[in-house]
């Protein structure tokens, strides 16, 4: 049975990782906060003592554009020290682990046309800044100590219990609680004429499971479905489900 550490595993995407790898045979260790702090070298040591891992996932971030605007320092700390800390326990207590390292569609630079994993990295926020930087440790790591170490650049992922701080379940609460009034209500939105590819979260941590599995992948892998909505074509459908005007 394969021994995987999943870092940041009370999470939104965590939750969902976890029962997809013990549902596929994996002996899974979940570790979060207060348990474990990635900023922590010590904390980590102690959990790196547990298990000689097969697989060691790190969910652990600061993911919201948002809150990296608000508190940059943080976001840098947290997504890039945090994650050459969690390198560097795996290097020193399970070098031949394979790590996967959860980046972001924000990486790259604007585009109208679809993105292929060649296109130009150019991050307009701190979070995507902080994705860019841990790809090329990852690289670095690789080169330097032969780490298996595989990144992905996923894109928008959605499902029950994420929070409101992004956007469709922000659309979903406020047209729930305008539907318990039984009255027409407002709906507060950003940017609508924005198109943005989202996939289920199942179908995401499916994806993160098959790469760990995979014994050929190890660089820099898209996670999405492959097709824009508009926000606005989202909104209405969300709207459509409502049982008031």
């Amino acid at each position: 049975m394969k021994q995987t550490l999943v870092i940041g595993a009370a999470g939104f995407v965590g939750k969902y990782l976890t029962k997809e790898l013990e549902s596929n045979g994996h002996r899974v260790y979940a570790a979060d906060i207060p348990e474990l702090n990635i900023l922590d070298v010590d904390s980590l040591e102690k959990k790196f003592s547990e298990a000689m891992f097969d697989y060691v996932v790190n969910l652990a971030a600061i993911s919201s554009v948002g809150a990296s605007w608000k508190d940059p320092i943080a976001t840098l700390e947290v997504n890039v020290r945090g994650t050459l800390n969690i390198l560097n326990a795996v290097q020193k207590h399970c070098p031949k682990a394979k790590v996967l390292l959860v980046g972001s569609a924000e990486e790259y630079a604007p585009k109208d046309s679809p993105l292929n994993e060649d296109d130009k990295l150019e991050a307009s926020n701190p979070y995507g800044i902080t994705k860019v930087a841990q790809e090329n440790f990852a690289e670095l790591y690789r080169k330097k100590y032969g780490m298996n170490i595989v990144c992905t650049r996923s894109f928008n992922h959605t499902g029950v219990g994420q929070t409101t701080n992004f956007v469709l379940p922000s659309f979903v609460k406020q047209i729930a609680d305008i539907e318990k009034t039984g009255k027409p209500g407002k709906i507060f939105v950003g940017n609508l004429a924005v198109s943005r590819d989202f996939s289920d979260v199942r179908d995401v941590v499916t994806t993160y499971r098959k790469l760990l599995e995979n014994d050929t992948e190890y660089t820099v892998y898209n996670v999405g479905s492959g097709k824009a909505n508009k926000l606005s074509d989202l909104l209405d459908y969300i709207i459509s489900l409502a049982s008031v005007p």
